[in-house]
């Protein structure tokens, strides 16, 4: 029922803004005429679903989630994401890395887990700078809120 009302109103509105636009000669009475015939297609369209149906049928359809519009959108996320990573990275430690970023496809797109593994870390070894990697680690959960894992 609500859906039916706001189909009608939304006809009378855009009736009321076509009369208001168009023209005083024979086009703007073609365009009045066309708008009054849709205010009254629309305000006749649950006849016809009796005559089909047999019934008024007021129900509403569900309306579902596009989960791959969410992927997508989340896959997206976390590309931006994986190179911000990466360039604070480099700035700030200095290293080169491959950044891998996680974020759920659903209403929130929060980040599920962050994974960076070094690819050149200047002059020194991974090992000689493993709190190096614990600082990321500790850096990237104080920031995004989720799990970090430096390889």
């Amino acid at each position: 029922m609500k859906g039916y009302i706001l189909s009608i109103a939304g006809a009378v509105l855009l009736s009321a803004l076509i009369t208001i636009l168009s023209p005083s000669g024979k086009m703007g009475k073609f365009l009045k005429g066309a708008t009054k015939l849709v205010i009254l297609f629309v305000m006749v369209s649950p006849l016809a679903n009796f005559l089909t149906q047999g019934s008024f049928d007021w129900s509403a359809g569900e309306i579902g989630t596009d989960e791959a519009y969410l992927s997508y959108c989340a896959d997206l996320a976390a590309d931006g994401d994986e190179e911000a990573i990466a360039a604070y990275l480099a700035e700030e430690y200095g290293i080169e890395a491959a950044v891998t970023v996680t974020v759920r496809a659903d209403e929130t797109f929060s980040y599920e887990k962050i994974t960076v593994e070094w690819e050149n870390a200047g002059i020194f070894d991974r090992d000689e700078h493993i709190h190096i990697s614990e600082e990321i680690e500790s850096a990237l959960k104080a920031k995004y809120g989720c799990e970090a894992e430096v390889i």
